[in-house]
């Protein structure tokens, strides 16, 4: 599971502003390539955390 701050601070190297969206709307698109075009799903988000990649069953 990877949180919110440590995907910027990562890919950015900023500090994170908890005020922005810039994570989602990137996680988003990432989505439309990786997940929307196949019925398994592997970008899932953790409600007030950040998100997981891994396949569900």
């Amino acid at each position: 599971m990877l949180s919110r701050t440590l995907i910027s601070e990562q890919v950015w190297d900023v500090n994170f502003d908890s005020d922005t969206n810039v994570v989602d709307v990137h996680v988003r698109r990432l989505r439309a390539k990786v997940d929307d075009p196949f019925d398994a799903k592997l970008i899932h988000t953790v409600r007030g955390v950040g998100y997981v990649l891994e396949e569900r069953p």
